[in-house]
């Protein structure tokens, strides 16, 4: 009995090694994504990222043409946090005078709420994920899943370049 025991517990520690062995060798080390210089128009630079003290009136707002959506769990791991910091930055620094036009809106949504539980079979969520939706002239079947994120979740510049590349496409109907 102590020998199955020792045995299971060894197991137990050689698993967890392998797993983590595993988890740190699929952390992308730098990014080989080519970064648009167009797509970083409006993020920060050394002096920090642009703030807006203007808040806009919700009442009577009409609805933007693009959405951004960043679609997450009750339950959030620390890459599922910071691609949400991520994506929302992008979208607030870079296409900060899309959103006061009123083209660009940004909402974080917990998918598991039984209020958004649409979103699920809508946009076939099985995890967090970033979604582009256009709802100006377009219908809302025009949408897109960066699926991107992902991969890019180690390198805040390519993935923020991929997100605002991504938005800006949609917007111009590409």
């Amino acid at each position: 009995m102590k020998n199955a025991v020792t045995a299971v517990l060894l197991l137990f520690v050689a698993g967890s090694f392998v797993f983590l062995v595993v988890s740190e060798t699929r952390k992308p080390t730098q990014s080989t994504t080519p970064v648009s210089p167009t797509a970083l128009q409006g993020l920060p630079g050394p002096e920090g990222p642009k703030t807006d003290s203007t808040v806009p009136d919700p009442a009577g707002a009409k609805r933007a043409e693009t959405i951004v959506y960043y679609f997450h769990g009750t339950m959030r791991c620390p890459t599922c946090l910071r691609m949400e910091r991520y994506a929302h930055e992008a979208v607030e620094e870079a296409l900060g005078a899309e959103i006061d036009a009123g083209l660009v809106e940004w909402q974080s949504v917990n998918y598991d709420e039984p209020v958004n539980e649409h979103f699920v079979q809508e946009y076939g969520l099985s995890a967090s994920a970033l979604v582009v939706v256009s709802t100006g002239e377009r219908s809302t079947s025009d949408w897109r899943s960066l699926e991107r994120i992902w991969d890019l979740s180690g390198d805040e510049l390519a993935f923020k370049t991929y997100v605002v590349d991504s938005v800006r496409s949609m917007l111009s109907g590409a």
